[in-house]
C-alpha cells in the first residue's frame, strides 16, 4: 500500500508498506466544521461553561489583557480575537483598554510578519500585541511559591491586567496531558524558572504514557494551580478537525471550560489500535518547525511500537533541532540517568531543556528511531541518536531491515493522533 504523509503544512510525502506488514493507519477522526465559527463564540461567550456571561464579568475601566499562543499552534486567532474584542466593546471596555500578549513559553520570539499571519492585520491594528519575554526579569512578577519549591513568575503585564482571558487550542500534549486551558499561562507567560519546574515534573515521570492525553495529571494540577492564582480568568478554546477547521469552541472557568472541551476532543485525537506494533512511522504534522516540537509526535509513536521496535520519524524541522534549548544538542544521547544526575547537580543550567532531555531518553530507552528530514542535518541526527535516511521509503526500509520482513507496521498520519488499544475478547 502507498500512502501519503503531511510533510509540513503544504506538502506531502509517499512511503510504500507491504499490506502483509501493515497493521493499522490513524488520523484524527472525522468532525464536521461549524458553519459560522464567528457566531459559535459569540454564543460561547454569552453561555459560558462555569462563569458568567462576559458581558458580565467585565466593565467600564478595566484592563484587559488577552494571552494567545504563537505560530507553532494551530489556533486560528484571526478568527477569534476580533469577536472577542467586539464582545468586550459591547461590555464597555474599548480596544485601548486590551492588549494581547504571545503566550511564547520560552519559544523564540515571533517576528511581525508571523505576528500578521497568526493574528491577522486587524487585530494588530486594533491593539498593542507583544511577545512574551521569560528571561527579562524586569518584565516579570514574582508571586511567591505555588508550593513548596515551585516559584512563580509571571509576566507583568498579565499580572497588572484587571482580567485575563486566554485564548487557545486543545489537543494531545506530551506533559500536561492536553493543550489548552491553563497552559497559555504555565508555561506560557511565566519565567524559565517556573517553565523549569514543570518540564523537570513532566520530564522525571516514568513512564510518560502516565501523563499524556489524561484529562488529570499531576502536571496538569500544577498548571491548573498556577493559572488561577495568576489570575486566569476565562478561557475561549477550539477544538478543530482533521481539515483544522473549528469543529468545537468553548468559553468559560478555566478548568471547567477546558475539561469538557477535551471530552470532544478526546473522540477526534484518540484512535483504536490492535496493538503495539514493530515499526511506527509518524508524520510530526503539525509540530514540524524544530525538534523540540517534533518530539511530541514521536513520544506519540512510542505508545504504539513495541519496546525495541523502530519508529519512522518524517519531519521537515526547518530550524533544526531548537534555536533556543541549544545544549539539547549537546546532550541528547547521554541518557535518563546521566542527564537527570546533571539536573540534580546543578551541572546542566538549562533546566527546561533538562526536563525535555529526560523525555527524550525515555524515547532512546523504548526504540530506534529512523529520520527522514530536511531541516535536521545528518549531525544533528545523530546527534539525537537518531539514523539518517535520504528518503522517507528508504527510513521505512530501514526499519524494515531492523525489525524483520514480518514486522508489523502501525502509521500515525498526523503529530497530534494518539493510538489507544482497542479492547478485545
Amino acid at each position: 500500500m502507498k500512502f501519503k504523509l503531511p510533510y509540513g503544512k503544504t506538502e506531502t510525502v509517499t512511503i510504500e508498506v507491504p499490506d502483509k506488514n501493515l497493521a493499522s493507519i490513524i488520523d484524527r477522526g472525522e468532525a464536521p466544521a461549524l458553519k459560522d465559527p464567528k457566531e459559535a463564540l459569540r454564543k460561547a461567550l454569552k453561555n459560558p461553561v462555569g462563569t458568567p456571561a462576559l458581558k458580565h464579568m467585565v466593565k467600564k475601566g478595566d484592563k484587559v489583557v488577552i494571552v494567545g499562543d504563537d505560530a507553532t499552534r494551530p489556533t486560528p486567532q484571526k478568527v477569534l480575537i476580533p469577536v472577542l474584542l467586539d464582545e468586550l466593546n459591547v461590555a464597555g471596555v474599548p480596544d485601548g483598554d486590551v492588549g494581547l500578549v504571545v503566550a511564547l513559553g520560552t519559544h523564540r520570539k515571533m517576528n511581525r510578519n508571523e505576528t500578521l499571519d497568526v493574528y491577522g492585520g486587524e487585530v494588530t491594528k486594533r491593539i498593542q500585541v507583544e511577545n512574551h519575554e521569560c528571561w527579562d526579569s524586569k518584565r516579570l512578577v514574582d508571586l511567591g511559591e505555588a508550593e513548596s519549591g515551585f516559584p512563580i513568575k509571571l509576566n507583568r503585564a498579565v499580572y497588572e491586567a484587571d482580567f485575563v482571558v486566554g485564548v487557545g487550542n486543545i489537543s494531545p500534549h506530551i506533559y500536561a496531558g492536553w493543550g489548552g486551558g491553563g497552559k497559555i499561562i504555565l508555561p506560557g507567560v511565566c519565567g524559565t524558572e517556573t517553565t523549569a519546574m514543570i518540564h523537570l515534573l513532566g520530564g522525571k515521570t516514568r513512564p510518560f504514557s502516565a501523563l499524556i492525553g489524561k484529562r488529570d495529571n499531576e502536571v496538569r494540577k500544577r498548571i491548573d494551580k498556577v493559572a488561577l492564582k495568576a489570575g486566569l480568568k476565562l478561557i475561549v478554546n477550539t477544538v478543530l478537525n482533521r481539515e483544522e477547521e473549528v469543529h468545537r469552541i468553548v468559553a468559560g472557568h478555566p478548568v471547567e471550560a477546558f475539561r469538557d472541551g477535551v471530552k470532544t476532543a478526546e473522540k477526534i485525537y484518540c484512535q483504536k489500535v490492535p496493538g503495539y506494533v514493530d515499526i511506527a512511522v509518524v508524520s510530526s504534522y503539525p509540530a514540524d518547525i524544530d525538534y523540540w516540537q517534533a518530539i511530541k509526535p514521536v513520544v506519540h509513536a512510542c505508545l504504539a511500537v513495541k519496546p525495541g521496535g523502530t519508529i519512522v520519524l518524517i519531519t521537515p524541522c526547518q530550524e533544526g533541532i531548537s534555536p533556543v534549548h541549544t545544549v539539547f544538542r549537546e546532550r541528547a544521547t547521554l541518557g535518563y540517568e546521566a542527564n537527570l544526575e546533571a539536573i540534580e547537580k546543578g551541572e546542566l543550567k538549562d533546566k527546561v531543556a533538562g526536563g525535555t532531555l529526560l523525555l527524550h531518553g525515555q524515547i532512546l530507552e523504548r526504540a530506534e528511531v529512523v529520520c527522514y528530514s530536511e531541516g535536521l542535518t545528518k549531525s544533528d541526527k545523530e546527534a539525537l541518536g537518531f539514523k539518517h535516511a535520504e528518503t522517507p521509503q528508504e527510513a521505512f526500509e530501514i526499519a524494515l531491515k531492523s525489525q524483520g520482513v514480518k514486522s508489523k507496521v502501525g502509521v500515525l498520519k498526523c503529530g497530534d493522533v494518539l493510538p489507544k488499544f482497542a479492547l478485545t475478547g
